[in-house]
């Protein structure tokens, strides 16, 4: 039996374009949605929105000696709202 490939879909308008910030964002308190924001230099912007109860882990990679990547940081875990309260020392 044969694996299926997973799929991919490659937005074409972000293509050759600088990235300013990347953010994540609950629209409202306590959403079961996330926005994940991309804006650009050029002004324009893409988001998208994902439904779902998200958890997320977040972890900081450098190239050690060897050229491999390890972790630098210890790894952020949870909702938008603690990763927040966590960035921001709350």
């Amino acid at each position: 039996m044969s694996n299926p490939k997973r799929a991919v879909l490659v937005i074409d308008e972000a293509e050759g374009k600088r990235i300013r910030q990347l953010s994540l964002a609950e629209p409202y308190p306590r959403s079961q949605d996330i926005y994940l924001t991309v804006e650009f230099d050029d002004e324009t912007e893409i988001l998208i929105e994902v439904g779902c109860r998200p958890w997320f882990g977040i972890t900081h990679l450098a190239r050690d000696a060897h050229g491999e990547l390890e972790p630098v940081k210890q790894p952020l875990r949870g909702s938008i709202r603690s990763l927040t309260k966590q960035k921001s020392g709350q």
